[in-house]
């Protein structure tokens, strides 16, 4: 496409693509709005959040009572809309490399996931990849303004540069146009959005029963019990271990807490004995390549730690590419267990269950039993508790933990052989999960459906 802007016009980007994203912000929203149309800059007050001190986990910063929001709370707050969590909090030496917002604000990511927002109804920081918004007068209420935010999302991603990690800037935001409605026809929008993530979220809640009655209905069948209270028992003050048990294992006493190894007795106790992992697979476990600026962007498909979802599907709705710098090993076959080897979600696992052609990114390893229903079974009864708390205690690493390749060859799996047993348990996992994508998709429709009601109401159809 070719077009042609006044060189008066360009004051912040040369890239043509910025240009041309406002021009069909304008042209499919802004030119047909029924009601006003102002800008950020003109009805928004913007405030990045700050910290200062390099490198950011230093931790000395941390471990206080100023919550610290990150990027992450955001993007989950934004797709639930529920309350923004938060897991980190600054002592009063973060604080001082730091700005804490009293006021209610809508809160915006500006850096990597671009155009998330939601509303921080509590005193908070937060770092200089989200911003804060509040209204410049009373035409707009915070609550819409969050709603328009999340309407127009898509065009704000859209405007933030291809190179290196994308980001948006307050001087390009300050651009954006904001439809203004009349107090009623605002409060309206935000009615018919709050509705629509209430039934969305009675969607996903019945989603997660489904996906919990897995590992119940799993458990069960291969006769592993333990206490749900199992993982709160870790570190519970002085233990002896006698030393003929330690020999060939680690030496560190978190690996010989006891609620690990009362754990362990009862997978080993269920009803199939156990062989090591590596014994059930074929071939060998595979680790992924993450790859290098260099090698991005190319003709291999690629899936990462952020692709896989918490119930185990794959999300291939935005995955990176590479060059041709995997090997056949690395290509992803239907029916492989991916488990994620490091980082916060360690000990995430994936099951692969398509025929499309993808390869096996960084901080992943992959395996197959050369028997789908063994791996559907596998992949799900990693999931469980038992298991988590089974990996759990093989990551090493005070600081990044990690999963050895040695370590997952090492877990004990049941040596089931009957056929019909393998293809029973399997298909219940199978028909679950596809219960669960009918609650999803559900759910993805009335926010979907929801948003059309409110492009109506602001296009004056």
């Amino acid at each position: 496409m070719v077009f042609l802007r006044n060189w008066g016009d360009i004051d912040e980007r040369l890239d043509p693509a910025f240009y041309l994203n406002i021009m069909l912000f304008n042209k499919n929203i802004v030119s047909k709005s029924a009601h006003p149309v102002s800008t950020f800059k003109q009805k928004v007050r913007m405030q990045r959040g700050r910290f200062g001190h390099r490198p950011r986990n230093d931790p000395r910063y941390y471990d206080g009572v100023y919550p610290f929001i990150q990027t992450g709370n955001i993007v989950k707050a934004s797709t639930t809309n529920e309350k923004i969590e938060y897991t980190q909090t600054l002592n009063e030496l973060g604080l001082s490399t730091s700005r804490l917002f009293h006021k209610k604000v809508v809160v915006m990511t500006i850096a990597a996931n671009i155009g998330y927002s939601a509303i921080l109804d509590y005193p908070a920081c937060f770092p200089d990849s989200l911003v804060a918004l509040t209204s410049k007068d009373n035409s707009i209420s915070l609550e819409y303004l969050n709603v328009y935010i999340r309407f127009i999302r898509d065009y704000i991603e859209r405007l933030a540069p291809q190179a290196a990690q994308k980001n948006i800037n307050l001087k390009q935001m300050s651009k954006l146009p904001i439809i203004i409605p009349n107090r009623d026809t605002q409060d309206l929008i935000v009615s018919i959005m709050e509705k629509a993530y209430t039934e969305k979220g009675k969607k996903e809640k019945e989603a997660q029963a489904l996906l919990e009655s897995i590992d119940k209905y799993l458990l069960q069948e291969l006769g592993i019990t333990i206490p749900l209270e199992k993982e709160n028992t870790l570190k519970r003050g002085v233990f002896y271990v006698d030393s003929s048990i330690m020999l060939g294992t680690r030496f560190d006493p978190y690996y010989h807490e006891p609620a690990f190894s009362d754990n362990l007795n009862v997978i080993i106790n269920g009803k199939f004995s156990t062989i090591p992992l590596r014994t059930a697979i074929e071939g060998e476990l595979v680790k992924g390549i993450l790859p290098n600026e260099i090698e991005k962007v190319g003709v291999s498909k690629v899936v990462q730690i952020s692709n896989i979802n918490n119930d185990g599907t794959i999300d291939l709705s935005n995955n990176i590419t590479a060059k041709p710098i995997y090997s056949s090993k690395h290509k992803l076959v239907k029916g492989d267990v991916l488990v994620v080897i490091t980082g916060a979600t360690i000990g995430k696992i994936g099951f692969w269950n398509c025929d499309k052609e993808y390869y096996l990114g960084g901080d992943l390893v992959k395996f197959n039993t050369g028997n789908y229903y063994l791996n559907e079974i596998y992949a799900a009864l990693l999931r469980t508790l038992p298991y988590q708390l089974q990996i759990k205690r093989c990551v090493t690493g005070a600081t990044n933990g990690h999963l050895s390749l040695f370590d997952i060859g090492q877990l004990p799996m049941p040596d089931i052989s009957d056929k019909t047993f393998q293809e029973k348990i399997a298909n219940r996992i199978e028909r679950t999960h596809k219960s669960v994508d009918v609650l999803i998709n559900d759910g993805n429709a009335t926010i979907y459906n929801a948003k059309k009601s409110v492009e109506k109401i602001l296009l004056g159809r």
